[in-house]
């Protein structure tokens, strides 16, 4: 400006140089600016003058004003990130529901895989039980008693089989 006044507008919306949307809010504010000295143009038919731009100026810094420029930054931003990664989001969506839907498909077992396996599991469980039956009689009942019950025969030990040779003797 020529008559000395400055406008520190830019150190007022931007805080460093990785501040992204101080650097948006201040392309709003250049906008703005622009669409204001066009507007002058048009309407006068002359560039304007720094006087002409110090109400502009006086509106621009305010606080108020100073806000709407961060919000207008923090819509483009959001704009443009939607836009960016909205088709990609919806590709990824597409991608990794058909990837579970199939993954949980191969991990559910058919029906009848399922009834195979329940038939195999009545089946041990019912040899099992029986195990546990016949062992818990076993004890009870001894051994050679099982035996003979259970393979339908005598056992004889050597006494008695001694007796009933001797037996077998006398009557002859």
């Amino acid at each position: 400006m020529k008559d000395g006044r400055y406008n520190f507008i830019f150190n007022a919306l931007v805080d460093d140089e990785d501040d992204i949307l101080g650097q948006l809010a201040y392309s709003v504010y250049k906008r703005q600016k622009i669409e204001y000295i066009q507007a002058f143009r048009d309407r006068n038919d002359v560039e304007p003058e720094d006087s002409d731009l110090i109400a502009f100026h006086d509106i621009s810094n305010s606080s108020s004003q100073l806000e709407a420029y961060r919000i207008q930054a923090t819509r483009l931003a959001a704009d443009f990130l939607e836009s960016s990664f909205g088709a990609e989001s919806e590709e990824l969506a597409d991608y990794y529901a058909t990837k579970a839907r199939n993954e949980i498909c191969s991990a559910k077992p058919g029906f009848w895989k399922g009834v195979s396996q329940s038939l195999i599991g009545s089946g041990l469980f019912t040899l099992l039980i029986g195990c546990l039956v016949f062992f818990a009689w076993s004890l009870k009942q001894g051994p050679r008693q099982v035996i003979e019950q259970v393979f339908d025969v005598v056992i004889v030990d050597a006494a008695s089989r001694a007796q009933t040779a001797l037996a077998d003797e006398l009557q002859l």
